[in-house]
């Protein structure tokens, strides 16, 4: 039998809002490239481990605060 994959559900518009930062200035104190902002700027965005923690320690927050694992449908209540 095959499990569903667990969905991500991105945190970050809403702590960028928060804290008052653009994508742009979030761009800046990561290194990151301009193509990877704008991926991360999508719902389902799922990066990887060191773009999270770089992420995360751009503002100040821990992986799990900017990204949560939602559980699977059949572990729902």
């Amino acid at each position: 039998m095959h499990r569903a994959s667990r969905v991500v559900e991105n945190r970050l518009d809403p702590l960028l809002a928060a804290r008052g930062i653009p994508w742009r200035e979030l761009g800046r104190r990561t290194l990151l490239p301009a193509r990877q902002i704008a991926r991360l700027r999508t719902p389902g965005a799922n990066p990887r481990l060191a773009v999270a923690e770089r992420v995360a320690a751009a503002l100040g927050v821990t992986i799990e605060d900017a990204w949560q694992l939602l559980p699977r449908p059949e572990e729902a209540p």
